[in-house]
């Protein structure tokens, strides 16, 4: 019993043992990694294929280094200012770069870290776009076909139009370029050119960096910042004129429609004033009608009653009157021939008798 005891615990020492002094015999890959042993630090073989592998302790080490693909830019930091294109436009882009390692050992020798490789990226990229920018226009580097723009029209039905207005589709038509590469393809030829400098034949087929460039694009592209500026300022001044145009032509359809309701109001107003005149004439010739034929009938009467309130407002109780015997008012003030217009008649009347 105390043997099995002795070897039991002999063999969970060894056991111990081993698992302690594995680690510097063995090292694991994983699936998203690769490894490169390398010998007095040399690297002598690699590994791409995931599990437990085996090493020389205190003569080999090993390197782990990133099976996925890594990728570079599209970050303000990483922007190419002052490219001028072809056709005399200053530009201004951000890169981006995807690549990844195919052949670890070289790696190790020629760059070493991941950091230094991605430094040789970002040098080769941005070396490979500024040759590239400068033999192509503005046009090449955005656009891909030659289809017609679809632009924003602005209808503006005016005759008296300002002359500094541009009509932005008509000038981004006249001034298209063909496109004869298209951004597409210059992207291919620039990865095609960084994958020739990254190999970098320098004598023999052994010079390569190690490193695969899967794909090279750009996420921006801009005017630098002083076109920018003045670009902007010209739309602003363009759509200004517009705005003042538009305004110019409201106040026009504004002012027309107030004259045209002011016309038509005139023309109501002169056109009731005159009936009411018709109206207002029509009823005054029948007022002086019916007046004068009240007149004539009673036309003695009136002349009496007139003569009343003459008489009236001439003579009070301090008047003195001189009146000669055939005066009328002498014959109204004694009373006894004093006659009503009513019972006129024909015959003269005969002078009145003072008693």
């Amino acid at each position: 019993m105390t043997i099995w005891l002795q070897r039991g615990l002999q063999t969970l020492a060894l056991v111990g043992i081993a698992l302690v002094l594995l680690p510097f015999f063995t090292y694991v890959v994983d699936e998203r990694e690769m490894a490169v042993v390398l010998r007095f630090g040399r690297p002598v073989r690699s590994t791409t294929t995931p599990g437990l592998n085996w090493r020389i302790p205190g003569i080999e080490t090993v390197r782990i280094l990133p099976a996925t693909v890594q990728f570079w830019g599209d970050e303000p930091r990483f922007l190419i200012p002052d490219l001028p294109t072809k056709d005399d436009k200053k530009i201004e882009l951000v890169p981006w770069a995807i690549w990844k390692i195919n052949d670890p050992v070289v790696f190790v020798q020629r760059l070493r870290t991941v950091e230094d490789a991605e430094q040789r990226v970002a040098q080769f990229v941005r070396s490979a776009i500024r040759d590239s920018i400068t033999q192509y226009e503005l046009a090449e580097l955005i656009r891909s076909t030659n289809r017609d723009l679809q632009t924003a029209k602005l209808d503006i039905d005016s005759a008296g139009v300002a002359a500094d207005i541009v009509n932005l589709e008509d000038s981004i038509q006249s001034g298209k370029s063909e496109i004869k590469m298209g951004r597409q393809k210059i992207l291919d030829k620039i990865k095609a050119d960084i994958q020739k400098r990254l190999l970098a034949a320098a004598g023999d087929e052994g010079s390569a960096r190690g490193i695969e460039l899967v794909s090279v694009g750009v996420s921006k592209i801009d005017f630098v910042s002083s076109v920018r500026e003045k670009t902007f300022d010209r739309w602003i001044a363009e759509r200004g004129a517009l705005s003042a145009l538009n305004v110019n032509e409201g106040e026009r359809l504004k002012q027309e429609i107030l004259n045209q309701t002011k016309a038509e109001v005139e023309k109501i107003e002169g056109e009731g004033k005159r009936k009411s005149s018709e109206i207002r004439g029509k009823v005054d010739a029948e007022v002086i009608e019916l007046y004068a034929s009240a007149m004539q009938s009673t036309s003695d009467f009136y002349d009496f009653v007139r003569t009343l309130e003459m008489y009236e407002k001439t003579i009070d109780k301090d008047s003195r009157l001189y009146l000669s015997t055939d005066s009328p008012l002498f014959e109204l003030l004694r009373g006894d021939s004093m006659k009503l217009p009513a019972a006129s008649t024909s015959q003269p009347a005969q002078p009145a008798k003072v008693n």
